[in-house]
Parts: C-alpha cells; structure tokens; sequence
C-alpha cells in the first residue's frame, strides 16, 4: 500500500474489512500515535493504569469525540488504523489498536467487543505522525452488541445472551423460562 495518499489507503482498508458496508467512516487524527503500556500493579497487587497511559488514552478520547458526532455504533464493527510513527521505535500495531479500542470505549462503539474485523498497520513518517482510522458495521456470523439480542424466555424482555444456551435474562426468569418450555403458566 505505499504510495497511496490516506484517503485511497483508508478506503482500500474499507473494502478489505468491511466490502459488504452500506456506510463507512473514515479520520485521520493527527499526532504520534500512542501504544498501550502493560498494567502496573501497586504493593497489595492490585492492577493500576500507567499514568502516562491514562493520559493519552484521555487525549485520544477527545480527538475521537470531535471526530465522532452521533452516537455509538451497536453492532458489529470492522476498525482498521494504519499508524505513522515519527520513529522506528519498536511498538507493535497491537498494542496500538489496543490503545485506539480502549479509547474509543463508548464513542465510537459501546464496547470494543464488538469488532470482529480489525487491522492495524505501522509505517514510517518522520514529518507527520499520525493514525488513519477507518470504522464501519461489519457483517459477521459472530453477533455482538445489538445485533446479538433475544427475547427472555422468562419475562418477554429482550436481552443480549452471554451464551447460545441462554434463555432468560436473569436467574429470576429461568423458572418462568422452564414452566414455558413445558407449557405450563
């Protein structure tokens, strides 16, 4: 893919991730694009977040809320970054997505569960560092988010199962669920 200006690179990315999107979005957010540190833990053993971490993750966050002006996607998700770094500095592209998922958290997408299709990619650009990010539904057999809701068996309300077994919503419903499997009130 060199050679190409972002907009060509990003709508190729599109058409690998995602061929069968109605919709596509596509940024380009401008600044040395950050790598997710490992957890730190504190003398009792708890996991913290790095402080310098925590602070591009934040920054990130606002980069992407500018960028991003309608509300969360519920489904499935393809997200592709091709990263430009300044250095050649060696940091994995995973560590990158990484960061750019935990960051879009609740502005690009409810949860970062919900991309079954990704990519990230690292080049050099010593001039101008930055992450060209591609987003759109994706269609999978894997359901996630919203795409992956149920009536309750129990209850009648919907509910998004965190197995294919599952029936009821809660372990209030599953006896109501059990008697409508039988046929009894």
């Amino acid at each position: 893919m060199t050679g190409l200006d972002d907009r060509e690179r990003g709508e190729q990315l599109l058409r690998l991730l995602a061929p069968a999107a109605a919709e596509s979005w596509g940024t380009v957010l401008v600044s040395e694009p950050h790598s997710k540190a490992r957890p730190r833990f504190n003398k009792d053993g708890r996991a913290y977040k790095d402080p310098v971490d925590a602070e591009a993750e934040q920054a990130k966050k606002w980069l992407l809320r500018a960028w991003w002006r309608r509300a969360p996607l519920t489904g499935n998700v393809a997200l592709g970054a091709v990263f430009f770094r300044s250095t050649r500095q060696e940091i994995d592209a995973d560590n990158m997505l990484k960061h750019l998922c935990d960051a879009g958290n609740g502005i690009l997408f409810v949860d970062d569960s919900q991309i079954t299709a990704k990519y990230g990619g690292i080049e050099l650009d010593p001039v101008r560092p930055r992450t060209l990010l591609v987003l759109a539904p994706h269609v999978s057999t894997m359901q996630r988010g919203t795409d992956y809701v149920r009536d309750c068996a129990g209850c009648g309300k919907p509910f998004t199962p965190s197995r294919d077994a599952q029936r009821a919503c809660s372990r209030d419903c599953v006896p109501a669920a059990h008697r409508a499997k039988a046929g009894r009130p």
